[in-house]
């Protein structure tokens, strides 16, 4: 088709609006109309991209010039009411309108119910900050910088249990700010009142509450919110209970890490429930290495192994095999026990050696770890040639304010001169009732 024919000529004529200007009259009557509209089209483009640049700077006479340019705007009312409240003096009355503006533009909207409180507590207006902390609570239940407020705004009135409740919902939905709940929740306990009155019954909460009081060092807390959320679905991720069993044995709190430990770790052993040594038979495929297990740390001349070929009962043993200097100072296998404070125990171990020849031979003590470790008992040593197993033994009493001891196989460095160390020591079945 070309455009000599006809078929184009009526294409293109459906497509064109010819409007007759014969006269300039009728020229410039649509010149102007092509400017107003051009002008009316600039203004409804351009009003809220200048009252945007024109309210940026949150200065009074901005944010006024950018509400008149836009004034349904409930942002821009938000801003200049909080920059007249923080005029020096405070423009409250300004501000509280500009405060009921956004209210009017925005009724579902929460936060300016939030400043409108802030606002009228500022002033000394405790039913007025009431009523509009109690609208933007019921209106937006679930955001947790109105719960904070909120919880602070009654904890400055005295209304404890009203704050007890917001700061347990932030504690259990926020662990951004659950540290700083969790504190605030503790200061309105009661003496002698009962910590778990502070617990979520969810899921979320409960993990929540127990991080928390972790990081706060709260034992007691951190033991209930655990007997409680072991209870429920789905379990804890392993690496969070590592995280609660390493902080309670960092803070001496044995009993409890003894009872997460025994929730979730099998030792594989028959050793009876009142020895408070784990694995004392050495019967696992390997060492954890962490917990409650035995922890072995590399010692330049000792070789530290499981032995399943040799053992005093059951399959297996430790062995340690020496190729050292006399001097060698051996304290690499050790394991941390729960105990009760204030109890007597006896500590037995089966201990046999081959060719180990030396003046200072291994033990097993028991100490109270720490920076400067208490010594509360060590067995008798055993060296050289035994044929059999021997018993190593002694009797020990735990302080009253410790529930937790490390057990530490030890060799000292010989006081007389000797050769050089070798030879082999095992041992087995190694408890404390």
């Amino acid at each position: 088709m070309t455009l000599d024919s006809p078929n184009a000529y009526n294409a293109v004529d459906q497509r064109l609006v010819l409007l007759p200007l014969e006269s300039r009259v009728s020229r410039g009557v649509v010149f102007v109309l092509t400017l107003v509209i051009a002008g009316w089209l600039a203004v409804q483009l351009a009003s809220p991209a200048i009252a945007w640049y024109d309210g940026r700077g949150d200065k009074i006479p901005g944010l006024e010039r950018a509400i008149a340019w836009d004034p349904q705007n409930a942002d821009l009312h938000i801003r200049l009411g909080h920059a007249y409240a923080d005029r020096v003096p405070a423009d409250i009355d300004r501000a509280r309108a500009q405060y009921a503006e956004a209210i009017r533009l925005r009724p579902t909207d929460a936060y300016p119910r939030l400043l409108q409180a802030l606002l009228s507590e500022k002033q000394g207006d405790r039913a007025a900050a009431r009523s509009a902390i109690d609208g933007a609570v019921q209106l937006d239940p679930h955001n947790v910088s109105i719960r904070w407020e909120a919880a602070l705004l009654a904890l400055g009135w005295g209304e404890r249990a009203t704050g007890l409740d917001h700061f347990k919902y932030v504690l259990g939905v926020d662990p951004a700010q659950r540290d700083a709940a969790f504190q605030l929740a503790r200061t309105l306990l009661r003496p002698g009142e009962d910590p778990a009155s502070l617990l979520p019954t969810d899921v979320d909460g409960l993990t929540n509450v127990m991080l928390a009081a972790l990081r706060q060092k709260d034992m007691t807390l951190a033991g209930i919110a655990w007997r409680q959320r072991i209870q429920l679905e789905p379990p804890l991720p392993d690496e969070m209970l590592k995280q609660y069993v390493a902080v309670t044995l960092d803070q001496g709190a044995g009993a409890l890490a003894r009872a997460a430990w025994l929730s979730f770790v099998t030792d594989g052993s028959t050793t009876s429930d009142s020895n408070a040594v784990w694995n004392g038979g050495f019967e696992t495929e390997r060492l954890l290495g962490w917990g409650l297990d035995w922890r072995i740390q590399k010692t330049w001349g000792v070789e530290v192994a499981i032995d399943r070929f040799v053992a005093a009962a059951g399959s297996r043993s430790l062995r340690l095999t020496f190729n050292s200097f006399p001097t060698l100072d051996f304290d690499g296998v050790t394991q941390l026990v729960a105990v009760e404070p204030g109890r007597s125990y006896r500590l037995r171990a089966l201990a046999k050696a081959t060719d180990f020849v030396t003046h200072s031979g291994i033990k097993i003590q028991v100490v109270v770890p720490g920076t400067l470790e208490q010594s509360l008992a060590e067995t008798q040593t055993v060296s050289g040639t035994t044929g059999d197993w021997v018993r190593l033994e002694t009797p020990v009493t735990i302080p009253a304010n410790t529930s937790l001891v490390m057990l530490k196989v030890r060799r000292e460095p010989a006081v007389d001169p000797e050769g050089n160390l070798s030879g082999k020591v095992w041992l087995d079945e190694v408890t404390l009732q």
